[in-house]
């Protein structure tokens, strides 16, 4: 593709990314009626604090389709903490209307949902980064946007905001948990940095992970010393801060993905990385599943279970602590585990998938017991295995140890996890749903274990199944 054809796909494509004028409309209506009942409250209360419009919709690198709306209440600077937190989610909670709920990350605020937007009411304080360290981590975000829209001219808006669409369409934007991709801010730094959406996807095809520093402000006098200091996959400082790594979300796998895809678009650029994998994937049959175990002779678990709703980040925090905790449970055992992943309706219902070699294993193990040089230790082995009901070989010598086999494990799968899930190790709201659901299928009956949105449900179970991202099918067209 010449370097025309590209910049034609790049326009085509910039068209559907823009926010048309009918959404500007929309969003700026929710701002402005958000923003004058924060505004009218604080005077009511006679509080010195104003609503300030922060985020990418504040700077103007926001792409079609988005529905996240951030609006802060900044208080003065030298507020206590604690005045802040108390007093900014009480104007939130009455700015917010009816339909809103409480999340708690590093410092709490209110999530109201107005017209289809997210409108999440975040309570900070101003602060000077010359004057010491944030009460928190949000109270850095307005000198974040200032600093973006200080230097961010109109051309460069559309360059982050191809970007941004580049990383939506390859399931690396959001620094949310669940994700733990880049976040907007970072996209726009890097956008700064590099001077346009090619330019970061042909320097970031090179990227060295662990070893790649990139420090806008010029912080560091050497990059080496803010590799000894952020144990990252991507360093990315902090314009504002130095001592703050925007890139610290980031996983390696994202980061890896990423990257993959700079240097597949480099070769073959395309639509379809822009298209986030639920719009191009269709969902899963029984078929789909059963076809795919004939050729993998594997087999495929799925657990589902439904949590308190709650916010995104708490769902999912405890989504890949637990699931984490069943894998390493398994692999404990002797089940070989090839792969597993986790889909949720991101409010509480949740189902693990988890690929194994088998659904069975030998109970049989082989246990190794001390040196003969150990004397006492030895005569404790004899007598607890010599004539024990599990005990099928031995003890015998094996060089200068006595070995045993004996068979204890449960050969199983499904019947060793509902005996034994509570040893793995999970969250407490986790272990807590799992007493009120519990449920669990094997292959092909996976498609139907969904009791909500099954359509989405579906759609990740072909994804899974196809194992690579749907932007890997230009390779083979």
């Amino acid at each position: 593709m010449t370097n025309v054809d590209i910049k034609h796909l790049l326009s085509e494509i910039l068209k559907e990314l823009t926010p048309k004028e009918e959404e500007r409309r929309k969003v700026e209506l929710i701002v402005n009626d958000i923003s004058q009942k924060i505004n009218t409250i604080c005077e009511q209360l006679n509080v010195r604090a104003r609503a300030e419009l922060q985020g990418s919709i504040a700077k103007d690198t926001w792409i079609s389709g988005d529905r996240d709306i951030d609006i802060f209440i900044v208080f003065p600077k030298g507020t206590p903490a604690s005045e802040v937190k108390t007093l900014g989610l009480e104007i939130a909670r009455r700015a917010a209307g009816a339909n809103y709920m409480e999340c708690y990350a590093e410092h709490p605020y209110i999530r109201a949902f107005i017209d289809g937007y997210m409108v999440d009411i975040v309570p900070c304080s101003e602060f000077d980064p010359k004057e010491g360290k944030p009460s928190t981590a949000v109270d850095r975000t307005p000198l974040h946007t200032r600093f973006i829209k200080e230097r961010m001219k109109e051309p460069l808006k559309n360059e982050v905001r191809l970007l941004k669409g580049f990383m939506k369409g390859i399931g690396v934007y959001g620094a949310e948990i669940k994700i733990s991709g880049f976040s907007g801010y970072l996209c726009e730094l890097l956008t700064l940095y590099y001077g346009s959406f090619l330019d970061v996807i042909n320097n970031a095809k090179n990227w060295k992970p662990f070893s790649t520093v990139i420090d806008i402000a010029n912080h560091y006098d050497d990059p080496k010393q803010a590799l000894k200091i952020f144990k990252s996959p991507l360093i990315v400082i902090d314009p504002i801060d130095k001592d703050r790594n925007v890139a610290a979300a980031l996983s390696l796998d994202k980061l890896t993905v990423f990257m993959l895809a700079c240097q597949v678009f480099a070769i073959r650029p395309s639509k379809l990385f822009f298209k986030p994998e639920a719009h191009v994937t269709r969902e899963a049959a029984k078929d789909d599943v059963k076809k795919y175990l004939e050729k993998s002779k594997t087999t495929i678990l799925a657990l589902a279970t439904t949590l308190k709703p709650s916010p995104p980040d708490i769902l999912w925090g405890q989504i890949k602590r637990s699931c984490s905790g069943i894998v390493k449970l398994l692999e404990q055992e002797g089940f070989k585990v090839l792969r597993w992943s986790a889909w949720s309706d991101d409010e509480k219902e949740v189902i693990l998938i988890i690929e194994v070699e088998s659904k069975t294993i030998t109970p049989t193990v082989k246990h190794l017991g001390p040196p003969i040089t150990s004397i006492d230790n030895v005569i404790m082995f004899l007598e607890k295995h010599v004539s024990s009901p599990r005990t099928v070989a031995g003890p015998y010598v094996e060089g200068d140890r006595l070995v045993v086999l004996t068979a204890k494990r449960t050969s199983d799968i499904i019947t060793f996890l509902r005996n034994n899930i509570h040893k793995a190790e999970l969250s407490k709201g986790f272990a807590e749903a799992l007493k009120d659901r519990f449920d669990i299928a094997i292959n092909e009956e996976v498609i139907d274990l969904c009791r909500g949105r099954s359509d989405d449900y579906k759609r990740f179970i072909m994804s899974y199944l196809r194992g690579s991202p749907h932007w890997l099918q230009e390779l083979h067209d």
